[in-house]
């Protein structure tokens, strides 16, 4: 199928050349994805720790809730120092548990309120029992 010889040296030599240039490539690119503050993800990390708040996290998650608060703290800490790669992660942690604190605070006033309708019907049902 081949003869000999028919494939050049330079070959080789330009699979390693174009192995470089694309190395080079995604380092680079590695570089500048960490040259930009990580605005987008602390917004979306601010907004979640209000809606907590909203839902009552810090009285049903508080823990969750200043665990979210004090890594975006460090994450705005990071962005200052410019160590974005720092600030995203912390954002990221940020969001998580400022999530949790959110799905733990919701959960807590259905747990609530479930018991508060069960007391109502009881109640009502008292009621009836007592008028019969």
């Amino acid at each position: 199928m081949f003869k000999r010889g028919s494939i050049r040296r330079t070959d080789g030599r330009s699979f390693v050349k174009w192995a470089c240039l694309m190395g080079a490539a995604l380092f680079l690119a590695a570089c500048a994805s960490g040259g930009q503050p990580p605005v987008e993800q602390l917004s979306n990390v601010e907004m979640t720790i209000a809606r907590a708040r909203q839902n009552e996290a810090d009285k049903y998650a508080p823990l969750d809730l200043r665990l979210a608060e004090e890594k975006l703290a460090e994450a705005r800490r990071a962005v200052a120092e410019e160590n974005y790669d720092k600030a995203r992660r912390k954002a990221d942690e940020a969001l998580a548990d400022a999530r949790l604190a959110e799905a733990r605070a919701q959960s807590e006033r259905a747990r609530k309120l479930s018991v508060e309708m069960e007391q109502s019907i009881d109640t009502l049902r008292r009621e009836i029992d007592r008028k019969q």
